[in-house]
Protein backbone atom coordinates (compact mmCIF):
# COMPACT_ATOMS: atom_id res chain seq x y z
CA UNK A 1 0.00 0.00 0.00
CA UNK A 2 1.59 3.34 -0.75
CA UNK A 3 -1.09 6.34 0.55
CA UNK A 4 -1.02 9.68 -1.11
CA UNK A 5 -1.90 12.63 0.50
CA UNK A 6 -2.78 16.61 -0.99
CA UNK A 7 -1.92 19.35 1.39
CA UNK A 8 -4.02 22.44 0.94
CA UNK A 9 -7.34 21.84 2.59
CA UNK A 10 -6.40 18.21 3.15
CA UNK A 11 -3.29 18.33 5.61
CA UNK A 12 -3.75 21.95 6.46
CA UNK A 13 -6.88 23.56 7.42
CA UNK A 14 -7.29 27.27 6.65
CA UNK A 15 -10.53 28.23 7.85
CA UNK A 16 -9.76 30.60 10.86
CA UNK A 17 -6.90 31.62 8.99
CA UNK A 18 -8.51 32.97 6.73
CA UNK A 19 -11.30 34.39 8.23
CA UNK A 20 -8.90 36.46 10.41
CA UNK A 21 -7.21 37.69 7.77
CA UNK A 22 -9.84 38.95 5.62
CA UNK A 23 -10.93 40.81 8.60
CA UNK A 24 -7.99 42.48 9.47
CA UNK A 25 -8.17 43.48 6.09
CA UNK A 26 -11.58 44.93 6.38
CA UNK A 27 -12.57 42.61 3.16
CA UNK A 28 -16.00 40.50 5.35
CA UNK A 29 -18.21 41.47 8.01
CA UNK A 30 -17.96 39.25 11.07
CA UNK A 31 -20.75 37.37 10.26
CA UNK A 32 -19.33 35.71 7.40
CA UNK A 33 -19.10 31.84 8.48
CA UNK A 34 -15.52 30.73 9.94
CA UNK A 35 -14.55 28.73 7.01
CA UNK A 36 -12.41 29.70 3.73
CA UNK A 37 -15.11 28.38 1.16
CA UNK A 38 -17.53 31.22 2.57
CA UNK A 39 -14.50 33.66 2.71
CA UNK A 40 -13.69 32.73 -1.08
CA UNK A 41 -17.63 33.04 -1.95
CA UNK A 42 -18.34 36.61 -0.40
CA UNK A 43 -14.89 38.26 -2.00
CA UNK A 44 -16.26 36.56 -5.27
CA UNK A 45 -19.81 37.92 -4.51
CA UNK A 46 -18.69 41.51 -3.88
CA UNK A 47 -16.41 41.45 -6.93
CA UNK A 48 -12.96 41.11 -4.55
CA UNK A 49 -11.85 38.45 -6.60
CA UNK A 50 -8.18 40.12 -6.69
CA UNK A 51 -8.22 40.71 -3.01
CA UNK A 52 -9.24 36.62 -2.76
CA UNK A 53 -6.35 35.53 -4.91
CA UNK A 54 -4.09 38.39 -3.38
CA UNK A 55 -4.70 36.73 0.33
CA UNK A 56 -4.14 33.46 -1.01
CA UNK A 57 -0.48 34.19 -1.87
CA UNK A 58 -0.76 35.87 1.55
CA UNK A 59 -1.52 33.51 3.69
CA UNK A 60 0.29 30.65 2.04
CA UNK A 61 3.33 32.49 2.05
CA UNK A 62 4.29 35.39 4.85
CA UNK A 63 1.04 33.52 7.35
CA UNK A 64 1.68 30.14 6.63
CA UNK A 65 2.93 28.90 10.49
CA UNK A 66 -0.18 30.48 11.52
CA UNK A 67 -1.59 27.80 10.36
CA UNK A 68 -3.25 24.32 11.55
CA UNK A 69 -3.00 20.86 11.08
CA UNK A 70 -6.93 19.16 10.53
CA UNK A 71 -7.80 17.48 13.78
CA UNK A 72 -6.81 14.03 13.96
CA UNK A 73 -4.26 14.68 10.94
CA UNK A 74 -1.11 14.20 12.68
CA UNK A 75 -2.02 10.88 14.59
CA UNK A 76 -3.36 9.22 11.41
CA UNK A 77 0.36 10.14 10.02
CA UNK A 78 1.74 9.04 13.02
CA UNK A 79 -0.33 5.32 12.75
CA UNK A 80 0.47 5.04 9.44
CA UNK A 81 4.20 5.22 10.22
CA UNK A 82 3.76 2.79 12.83
CA UNK A 83 1.69 0.31 10.38
CA UNK A 84 4.33 0.32 8.27
CA UNK A 85 2.40 2.21 5.65
CA UNK A 86 4.09 4.52 3.03
CA UNK A 87 2.81 8.12 2.50
CA UNK A 88 3.62 10.54 0.25
CA UNK A 89 2.49 14.79 0.32
CA UNK A 90 1.52 15.45 -3.27
CA UNK A 91 0.69 18.72 -4.00
CA UNK A 92 -0.61 21.04 -6.59
CA UNK A 93 1.16 24.76 -5.69
CA UNK A 94 3.00 27.41 -7.60
CA UNK A 95 6.08 28.38 -6.46
CA UNK A 96 5.31 32.28 -6.05
CA UNK A 97 1.92 33.81 -5.82
CA UNK A 98 -0.27 34.90 -9.03
CA UNK A 99 -0.47 38.10 -7.01
CA UNK A 100 1.39 40.35 -4.74
CA UNK A 101 4.57 39.88 -2.62
CA UNK A 102 6.46 36.73 -4.48
CA UNK A 103 6.44 34.36 -1.42
CA UNK A 104 8.59 31.22 -1.62
CA UNK A 105 5.42 28.74 -1.36
CA UNK A 106 7.18 25.77 -1.08
CA UNK A 107 9.60 26.90 1.03
CA UNK A 108 6.59 28.10 3.38
CA UNK A 109 4.87 24.53 3.22
CA UNK A 110 7.76 22.76 3.74
CA UNK A 111 8.70 24.90 6.91
CA UNK A 112 5.27 24.44 8.39
CA UNK A 113 5.57 20.64 7.99
CA UNK A 114 8.94 20.33 9.79
CA UNK A 115 7.19 22.53 12.07
CA UNK A 116 4.53 20.37 12.54
CA UNK A 117 6.72 17.35 12.95
CA UNK A 118 6.37 16.00 9.82
CA UNK A 119 10.58 15.22 9.74
CA UNK A 120 11.26 14.56 12.95
CA UNK A 121 12.50 11.14 13.42
CA UNK A 122 11.03 11.29 16.91
CA UNK A 123 7.72 12.62 15.69
CA UNK A 124 5.89 11.37 12.40
CA UNK A 125 9.54 10.63 10.71
CA UNK A 126 7.94 11.29 7.25
CA UNK A 127 11.23 11.36 4.57
CA UNK A 128 11.27 14.68 3.13
CA UNK A 129 11.76 12.27 0.02
CA UNK A 130 8.13 11.63 0.18
CA UNK A 131 7.20 15.61 -0.01
CA UNK A 132 6.24 16.81 -3.83
CA UNK A 133 4.89 20.27 -4.67
CA UNK A 134 4.45 20.45 -8.11
CA UNK A 135 3.89 23.51 -10.60
CA UNK A 136 1.11 22.24 -12.42
CA UNK A 137 -1.85 19.96 -12.03
CA UNK A 138 -0.53 17.37 -14.80
CA UNK A 139 2.95 17.36 -12.98
CA UNK A 140 0.68 16.45 -9.70
CA UNK A 141 -1.19 13.69 -11.51
CA UNK A 142 1.58 12.40 -13.28
CA UNK A 143 3.92 12.24 -9.82
CA UNK A 144 1.06 9.82 -8.19
CA UNK A 145 1.48 7.75 -11.12
CA UNK A 146 4.87 7.93 -10.69
CA UNK A 147 4.79 6.70 -6.98
CA UNK A 148 2.68 4.02 -7.72
CA UNK A 149 0.05 5.49 -5.34
CA UNK A 150 -2.98 3.03 -4.44
CA UNK A 151 -4.90 5.17 -2.32
CA UNK A 152 -5.09 8.96 -2.97
CA UNK A 153 -6.43 11.94 -0.09
CA UNK A 154 -7.46 14.96 -2.29
CA UNK A 155 -9.97 18.10 -1.03
CA UNK A 156 -11.37 18.71 -4.91
CA UNK A 157 -13.86 16.00 -6.40
CA UNK A 158 -13.05 17.88 -9.98
CA UNK A 159 -9.48 16.63 -9.26
CA UNK A 160 -10.15 12.86 -8.58
CA UNK A 161 -12.26 12.44 -11.55
CA UNK A 162 -9.81 14.14 -13.65
CA UNK A 163 -9.30 11.40 -17.34
CA UNK A 164 -5.12 11.40 -16.68
CA UNK A 165 -5.85 10.40 -12.54
CA UNK A 166 -4.21 6.57 -12.43
CA UNK A 167 -7.39 3.69 -12.67
CA UNK A 168 -5.76 1.57 -10.12
CA UNK A 169 -5.47 4.62 -7.45
CA UNK A 170 -8.59 4.33 -5.19
CA UNK A 171 -10.49 8.17 -4.99
CA UNK A 172 -10.59 9.36 -1.60
CA UNK A 173 -12.80 12.94 -1.17
CA UNK A 174 -11.49 15.22 1.86
CA UNK A 175 -14.54 17.17 2.56
CA UNK A 176 -14.65 18.59 5.82
CA UNK A 177 -17.49 21.30 5.21
CA UNK A 178 -19.64 18.64 3.98
CA UNK A 179 -19.71 20.57 0.20
CA UNK A 180 -19.98 17.88 -1.81
CA UNK A 181 -22.60 15.64 0.16
CA UNK A 182 -24.10 13.76 -3.05
CA UNK A 183 -20.39 13.22 -4.54
CA UNK A 184 -20.45 9.69 -5.14
CA UNK A 185 -17.39 8.79 -7.73
CA UNK A 186 -15.26 9.40 -4.52
CA UNK A 187 -15.38 7.52 -1.33
CA UNK A 188 -15.94 10.59 1.15
CA UNK A 189 -14.92 11.40 4.16
CA UNK A 190 -15.31 14.51 6.46
CA UNK A 191 -12.68 14.38 9.09
CA UNK A 192 -9.64 12.16 9.54
CA UNK A 193 -10.80 10.47 12.31
CA UNK A 194 -13.19 8.83 9.44
CA UNK A 195 -10.18 8.30 7.30
CA UNK A 196 -8.58 6.83 10.41
CA UNK A 197 -11.74 4.37 10.21
CA UNK A 198 -11.72 3.49 6.64
CA UNK A 199 -7.94 2.38 6.60
CA UNK A 200 -8.15 0.86 10.44
CA UNK A 201 -7.26 -2.69 9.06
CA UNK A 202 -4.15 -1.94 7.72
CA UNK A 203 -3.20 0.25 10.89
CA UNK A 204 -4.10 -2.88 13.43
CA UNK A 205 -2.66 -5.63 11.15
CA UNK A 206 -1.38 -4.04 7.82
CA UNK A 207 0.26 -7.47 6.29
CA UNK A 208 -3.26 -9.41 7.45
CA UNK A 209 -5.59 -6.60 5.22
CA UNK A 210 -2.92 -6.95 2.32
CA UNK A 211 -3.15 -10.44 2.26
CA UNK A 212 -6.93 -10.28 2.48
CA UNK A 213 -7.14 -7.77 0.00
CA UNK A 214 -5.57 -10.15 -2.24
CA UNK A 215 -8.18 -12.92 -1.50
CA UNK A 216 -11.42 -11.13 -1.80
CA UNK A 217 -10.05 -9.04 -5.10
CA UNK A 218 -11.26 -11.74 -7.58
CA UNK A 219 -14.46 -12.14 -6.16
CA UNK A 220 -15.16 -8.39 -6.41
CA UNK A 221 -13.83 -7.88 -10.07
CA UNK A 222 -15.82 -10.67 -10.85
CA UNK A 223 -18.71 -8.12 -10.23
CA UNK A 224 -17.19 -5.55 -12.48
CA UNK A 225 -13.96 -3.21 -13.34
CA UNK A 226 -12.18 -2.32 -10.09
CA UNK A 227 -9.28 -0.45 -9.36
CA UNK A 228 -7.25 -0.52 -5.39
CA UNK A 229 -9.46 -2.08 -2.27
CA UNK A 230 -10.21 -0.55 0.93
CA UNK A 231 -11.54 -2.53 3.68
CA UNK A 232 -13.63 -0.66 6.68
CA UNK A 233 -13.80 -3.23 9.50
CA UNK A 234 -17.99 -3.17 10.14
CA UNK A 235 -18.75 -3.51 13.81
CA UNK A 236 -21.42 -5.65 15.24
CA UNK A 237 -20.30 -8.80 14.12
CA UNK A 238 -19.86 -11.39 16.83
CA UNK A 239 -18.86 -14.56 15.46
CA UNK A 240 -17.06 -13.31 12.06
CA UNK A 241 -15.11 -10.69 10.55
CA UNK A 242 -17.47 -8.38 8.09
CA UNK A 243 -15.56 -6.00 6.22
CA UNK A 244 -16.73 -2.93 4.10
CA UNK A 245 -15.33 -3.30 0.63
CA UNK A 246 -15.05 -0.04 -0.83
CA UNK A 247 -14.00 0.52 -4.43
CA UNK A 248 -14.87 2.68 -7.72
CA UNK A 249 -17.21 0.38 -8.35
CA UNK A 250 -19.98 -0.50 -6.24
CA UNK A 251 -19.30 -0.94 -2.30
CA UNK A 252 -19.57 -4.64 -1.24
CA UNK A 253 -19.46 -6.75 2.60
CA UNK A 254 -17.30 -9.38 2.68
CA UNK A 255 -17.87 -11.88 5.76
CA UNK A 256 -14.81 -13.97 6.59
CA UNK A 257 -16.72 -17.00 8.52
CA UNK A 258 -14.97 -18.39 11.40
CA UNK A 259 -14.39 -22.24 11.39
CA UNK A 260 -13.14 -23.94 15.13
CA UNK A 261 -12.48 -27.88 15.62
CA UNK A 262 -14.40 -27.60 18.50
CA UNK A 263 -17.29 -26.28 16.49
CA UNK A 264 -18.49 -28.55 14.07
CA UNK A 265 -21.50 -25.79 12.37
CA UNK A 266 -20.67 -25.37 9.08
CA UNK A 267 -21.53 -21.28 8.99
CA UNK A 268 -20.53 -20.55 5.60
CA UNK A 269 -22.25 -23.85 3.70
CA UNK A 270 -25.75 -22.71 5.66
CA UNK A 271 -25.61 -18.93 4.77
CA UNK A 272 -24.44 -19.72 0.92
CA UNK A 273 -27.81 -22.57 0.92
CA UNK A 274 -30.11 -20.12 2.13
CA UNK A 275 -29.38 -17.21 0.19
CA UNK A 276 -28.93 -19.26 -2.96
CA UNK A 277 -32.44 -20.45 -2.06
CA UNK A 278 -33.96 -16.75 -1.51
CA UNK A 279 -32.84 -15.34 -4.56
CA UNK A 280 -33.87 -18.62 -6.82
CA UNK A 281 -37.20 -17.93 -5.60
CA UNK A 282 -36.77 -13.93 -6.00
CA UNK A 283 -37.03 -12.77 -2.81
CA UNK A 284 -35.27 -9.93 -2.47
CA UNK A 285 -35.33 -8.62 1.27
CA UNK A 286 -31.73 -9.19 1.88
CA UNK A 287 -28.08 -8.13 0.15
CA UNK A 288 -27.87 -9.36 -3.08
CA UNK A 289 -25.09 -12.65 -2.48
CA UNK A 290 -22.52 -11.18 -5.09
CA UNK A 291 -20.02 -14.02 -5.01
CA UNK A 292 -18.48 -17.25 -2.43
CA UNK A 293 -15.25 -18.51 -2.21
CA UNK A 294 -15.22 -21.84 -0.23
CA UNK A 295 -12.03 -22.44 0.38
CA UNK A 296 -10.99 -18.82 1.71
CA UNK A 297 -14.96 -18.99 3.67
CA UNK A 298 -15.72 -15.44 1.90
CA UNK A 299 -19.07 -14.46 1.39
CA UNK A 300 -19.63 -11.18 -0.79
CA UNK A 301 -23.00 -9.06 -0.58
CA UNK A 302 -24.01 -5.49 -1.99
CA UNK A 303 -23.70 -2.80 0.32
CA UNK A 304 -26.71 -1.88 1.80
CA UNK A 305 -27.12 1.49 3.13
CA UNK A 306 -29.43 1.56 6.39
CA UNK A 307 -29.31 1.84 9.82
CA UNK A 308 -30.25 -0.52 12.97
CA UNK A 309 -33.83 -0.46 13.72
CA UNK A 310 -34.45 1.53 17.32
CA UNK A 311 -36.63 -0.08 19.81
CA UNK A 312 -39.48 2.19 19.84
CA UNK A 313 -39.50 1.19 15.64
CA UNK A 314 -40.36 -2.09 16.51
CA UNK A 315 -44.28 -1.80 15.30
CA UNK A 316 -47.10 -3.18 12.85
CA UNK A 317 -45.01 -1.86 9.92
CA UNK A 318 -41.85 -3.57 10.67
CA UNK A 319 -43.19 -6.60 12.26
CA UNK A 320 -45.28 -7.12 8.84
CA UNK A 321 -42.33 -6.95 7.03
CA UNK A 322 -40.66 -9.67 9.24
CA UNK A 323 -43.41 -11.67 8.28
CA UNK A 324 -43.73 -11.64 5.18
CA UNK A 325 -40.18 -12.59 4.60
CA UNK A 326 -40.75 -16.12 6.61
CA UNK A 327 -43.68 -16.49 4.40
CA UNK A 328 -41.70 -15.77 1.08
CA UNK A 329 -38.84 -17.31 2.05
CA UNK A 330 -40.83 -20.88 2.66
CA UNK A 331 -43.81 -20.23 0.12
CA UNK A 332 -41.83 -22.81 -2.28
CA UNK A 333 -40.66 -24.79 0.26
CA UNK A 334 -42.57 -28.27 -0.70
CA UNK A 335 -40.53 -27.68 -4.06
CA UNK A 336 -37.22 -27.75 -2.43
CA UNK A 337 -35.19 -31.23 -1.95
CA UNK A 338 -34.94 -31.36 1.99
CA UNK A 339 -31.29 -32.59 1.84
CA UNK A 340 -30.84 -29.56 -0.87
CA UNK A 341 -30.84 -26.59 2.52
CA UNK A 342 -29.18 -28.41 5.25
CA UNK A 343 -30.90 -28.78 9.36
CA UNK A 344 -30.60 -25.29 11.20
CA UNK A 345 -28.59 -24.97 13.57
CA UNK A 346 -29.98 -26.59 16.81
CA UNK A 347 -32.68 -27.62 15.09
CA UNK A 348 -34.75 -29.44 17.19
CA UNK A 349 -38.50 -31.59 15.70
CA UNK A 350 -39.50 -32.73 19.44
CA UNK A 351 -40.54 -31.01 22.49
CA UNK A 352 -38.25 -33.45 24.22
CA UNK A 353 -35.21 -32.13 21.80
CA UNK A 354 -35.94 -28.64 22.94
CA UNK A 355 -35.61 -29.43 26.31
CA UNK A 356 -32.58 -31.06 25.51
CA UNK A 357 -31.29 -28.23 23.95
CA UNK A 358 -31.77 -25.59 26.52
CA UNK A 359 -30.39 -28.16 29.00
CA UNK A 360 -26.94 -28.47 27.14
CA UNK A 361 -26.67 -24.90 26.85
CA UNK A 362 -27.52 -25.19 30.87
CA UNK A 363 -25.11 -27.75 31.52
CA UNK A 364 -22.31 -26.18 29.87
CA UNK A 365 -22.45 -22.75 31.65
CA UNK A 366 -22.29 -24.92 34.77
CA UNK A 367 -18.57 -25.60 33.68
CA UNK A 368 -17.50 -22.09 33.96
CA UNK A 369 -14.15 -21.73 35.79
CA UNK A 370 -13.90 -18.84 38.56
CA UNK A 371 -9.88 -17.91 37.48
CA UNK A 372 -11.20 -14.38 37.43
CA UNK A 373 -13.34 -12.15 38.89
CA UNK A 374 -15.86 -12.10 36.51
CA UNK A 375 -15.68 -16.00 35.92
CA UNK A 376 -16.90 -16.19 39.29
CA UNK A 377 -19.64 -13.91 39.21
CA UNK A 378 -20.82 -15.82 35.88
CA UNK A 379 -20.52 -19.25 37.67
CA UNK A 380 -22.63 -18.32 40.93
CA UNK A 381 -25.43 -16.96 38.73
CA UNK A 382 -25.27 -19.86 36.76
CA UNK A 383 -24.97 -22.04 40.09
CA UNK A 384 -28.23 -20.46 42.34
CA UNK A 385 -30.55 -18.28 40.00
CA UNK A 386 -30.14 -19.67 36.26
CA UNK A 387 -30.16 -23.41 36.84
CA UNK A 388 -33.13 -23.85 39.60
CA UNK A 389 -34.93 -21.81 37.38
CA UNK A 390 -34.46 -23.83 34.62
CA UNK A 391 -35.49 -27.18 36.11
CA UNK A 392 -38.82 -25.60 37.63
CA UNK A 393 -39.46 -24.69 33.65
CA UNK A 394 -38.27 -28.12 32.45
CA UNK A 395 -40.37 -30.08 34.92
CA UNK A 396 -43.07 -28.20 33.60
CA UNK A 397 -43.16 -28.37 30.05
CA UNK A 398 -42.70 -31.89 30.30
CA UNK A 399 -45.52 -32.52 32.14
CA UNK A 400 -47.16 -30.25 30.07
CA UNK A 401 -46.33 -31.89 26.50
CA UNK A 402 -47.19 -35.27 28.73
CA UNK A 403 -47.56 -38.47 25.91
CA UNK A 404 -46.49 -35.84 23.02
CA UNK A 405 -43.10 -35.02 24.57
CA UNK A 406 -40.99 -37.46 22.49
CA UNK A 407 -43.53 -37.24 19.25
CA UNK A 408 -41.28 -36.11 16.20
CA UNK A 409 -42.35 -33.22 13.95
CA UNK A 410 -43.01 -34.31 10.21
CA UNK A 411 -40.93 -32.70 7.42
CA UNK A 412 -44.41 -31.00 6.23
CA UNK A 413 -44.32 -29.45 9.61
CA UNK A 414 -41.55 -27.96 9.07
CA UNK A 415 -40.45 -24.95 7.93
CA UNK A 416 -37.05 -23.17 6.19
CA UNK A 417 -35.68 -20.78 9.24
CA UNK A 418 -33.50 -18.04 8.92
CA UNK A 419 -32.25 -19.14 12.77
CA UNK A 420 -31.05 -16.40 14.89
CA UNK A 421 -33.95 -14.35 13.35
CA UNK A 422 -34.98 -10.71 14.81
CA UNK A 423 -34.44 -6.92 13.97
CA UNK A 424 -30.84 -6.82 15.34
CA UNK A 425 -30.07 -8.58 12.20
CA UNK A 426 -31.92 -6.16 9.92
CA UNK A 427 -31.24 -2.91 8.52
CA UNK A 428 -33.90 0.15 7.83
CA UNK A 429 -32.72 1.66 3.74
CA UNK A 430 -34.15 4.71 2.85
CA UNK A 431 -37.24 3.57 1.24
CA UNK A 432 -38.69 2.25 4.44
CA UNK A 433 -38.23 -1.24 3.41
CA UNK A 434 -35.86 -3.95 5.67
CA UNK A 435 -33.22 -6.28 4.65
CA UNK A 436 -32.55 -9.08 6.46
CA UNK A 437 -29.39 -10.50 6.57
CA UNK A 438 -26.84 -13.10 8.47
CA UNK A 439 -28.19 -16.70 7.47
CA UNK A 440 -25.50 -18.65 9.50
CA UNK A 441 -27.40 -20.86 11.15
CA UNK A 442 -30.44 -21.26 8.43
CA UNK A 443 -32.32 -24.40 7.73
CA UNK A 444 -35.15 -26.64 8.37
CA UNK A 445 -36.50 -26.31 11.84
CA UNK A 446 -39.27 -26.19 14.16
CA UNK A 447 -41.30 -22.99 13.20
CA UNK A 448 -42.14 -22.84 17.13
CA UNK A 449 -38.39 -22.18 17.27
CA UNK A 450 -38.89 -19.48 14.85
CA UNK A 451 -41.22 -18.01 16.76
CA UNK A 452 -39.80 -18.38 20.15
CA UNK A 453 -36.21 -17.25 19.36
CA UNK A 454 -38.05 -14.42 17.31
CA UNK A 455 -39.73 -13.21 20.37
CA UNK A 456 -37.18 -13.89 22.95
CA UNK A 457 -34.26 -12.14 20.92
CA UNK A 458 -32.91 -9.26 23.44
CA UNK A 459 -31.48 -6.87 21.19
CA UNK A 460 -33.89 -5.00 19.89
CA UNK A 461 -37.27 -7.28 21.96
CA UNK A 462 -40.51 -7.48 19.85
CA UNK A 463 -43.35 -6.55 22.05
CA UNK A 464 -45.72 -9.19 23.24
CA UNK A 465 -48.65 -7.53 21.71
CA UNK A 466 -47.54 -8.63 18.19
CA UNK A 467 -47.65 -12.65 19.38
CA UNK A 468 -51.17 -13.21 18.47
CA UNK A 469 -51.18 -11.94 14.93
CA UNK A 470 -47.89 -13.18 13.88
CA UNK A 471 -48.15 -16.81 15.11
CA UNK A 472 -51.78 -16.58 13.75
CA UNK A 473 -50.46 -15.69 10.51
CA UNK A 474 -47.92 -18.63 10.14
CA UNK A 475 -50.53 -21.16 11.62
CA UNK A 476 -52.87 -20.03 8.72
CA UNK A 477 -50.40 -19.92 5.75
CA UNK A 478 -48.93 -23.27 6.52
CA UNK A 479 -52.09 -24.91 7.52
CA UNK A 480 -51.65 -25.50 11.14
CA UNK A 481 -54.91 -24.36 12.90
CA UNK A 482 -53.93 -23.53 16.45
CA UNK A 483 -51.10 -26.22 16.32
CA UNK A 484 -48.13 -23.52 16.12
CA UNK A 485 -49.36 -21.51 18.76
CA UNK A 486 -50.02 -24.14 21.40
CA UNK A 487 -46.15 -25.76 20.70
CA UNK A 488 -44.83 -21.79 20.47
CA UNK A 489 -46.52 -21.13 23.91
CA UNK A 490 -45.82 -23.96 25.58
CA UNK A 491 -42.05 -23.76 24.25
CA UNK A 492 -41.64 -20.04 25.10
CA UNK A 493 -40.30 -20.44 29.07
CA UNK A 494 -37.82 -22.43 28.17
CA UNK A 495 -36.36 -20.21 25.13
CA UNK A 496 -36.36 -17.44 27.24
CA UNK A 497 -33.65 -19.50 29.54
CA UNK A 498 -32.16 -20.27 26.00
CA UNK A 499 -31.46 -16.53 25.55
CA UNK A 500 -29.70 -16.27 29.29
CA UNK A 501 -27.59 -18.83 28.31
CA UNK A 502 -26.96 -17.28 24.85
CA UNK A 503 -26.20 -14.12 26.27
CA UNK A 504 -22.96 -16.13 28.46
CA UNK A 505 -21.77 -17.34 25.67
CA UNK A 506 -18.86 -15.82 26.63
CA UNK A 507 -17.77 -17.82 28.76
CA UNK A 508 -17.64 -20.96 27.02
CA UNK A 509 -14.82 -21.81 25.28
CA UNK A 510 -15.73 -22.70 21.98
CA UNK A 511 -17.79 -19.48 21.93
CA UNK A 512 -15.88 -16.77 23.57
CA UNK A 513 -12.87 -17.97 20.84
CA UNK A 514 -15.42 -17.22 18.32
CA UNK A 515 -15.94 -13.75 19.71
CA UNK A 516 -12.24 -12.54 20.26
CA UNK A 517 -12.12 -14.14 16.72
CA UNK A 518 -14.67 -11.30 15.69
CA UNK A 519 -13.91 -8.41 18.49
CA UNK A 520 -10.73 -9.04 19.30
CA UNK A 521 -9.14 -10.36 22.76
CA UNK A 522 -9.02 -6.40 23.94
CA UNK A 523 -13.16 -6.57 24.52
CA UNK A 524 -13.16 -9.44 26.40
CA UNK A 525 -13.37 -8.69 30.03
CA UNK A 526 -15.48 -5.86 30.08
CA UNK A 527 -18.37 -7.27 27.57
CA UNK A 528 -18.15 -10.52 29.84
CA UNK A 529 -19.03 -8.28 33.17
CA UNK A 530 -22.04 -6.56 30.91
CA UNK A 531 -23.33 -9.99 29.78
CA UNK A 532 -23.23 -11.46 32.93
CA UNK A 533 -25.64 -8.05 33.70
CA UNK A 534 -27.72 -8.92 30.97
CA UNK A 535 -28.42 -11.89 31.53
CA UNK A 536 -28.97 -11.36 35.09
CA UNK A 537 -32.25 -8.76 33.30
CA UNK A 538 -33.47 -11.48 31.27
CA UNK A 539 -34.08 -14.38 33.72
CA UNK A 540 -35.43 -11.33 35.96
CA UNK A 541 -38.11 -10.62 32.88
CA UNK A 542 -38.79 -14.23 32.59
CA UNK A 543 -39.31 -15.60 36.15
Amino acid sequence: MHLGVDFDNTIVCYDALFHKVAREKNLIPADVPVNKSDVRNYLRRTGNEDAWTEMQGYVYGARMAEATPYPGVLEFFQACRTAGIRVSIISHKTRHPFLGEKYDLHAAATSWLEQQGFFDPERLGLPRSNVFFEITKEAKLERIAERGCTHFIDDLPEFLAEAAFPASALRILFDSNNLYAEETRSVRAQTWDEIGELFAADLRTPTESFALREKVLPLVQARGPTGELLLQPLPGGANNRVYRVRSEGADHVLKVYFQNPNDPRDRFRAERAFYEHLWRHNIRRTPEPCGWDEQNRFGLFSFVAGRKLRPEEVNEDTVAQALEFILEANQSKTAVPPDSIPIASEACFSVAEHLALVGRRVARLQQIGTQTEVDAQAAAFVREELSPAWERIRATIAAEAGSTLDQILPQTGRCLSPSDFGFHNALLAADGRLRFFDFEYAGWDDPAKLVCDFFCQPQIPVPASHWEHFVGRLDTAWGLPGALAQRARLLLPAYRIKWCCIVLNDFVRTDHARREYALGAGASTDRKRAQVERARALLAQSL
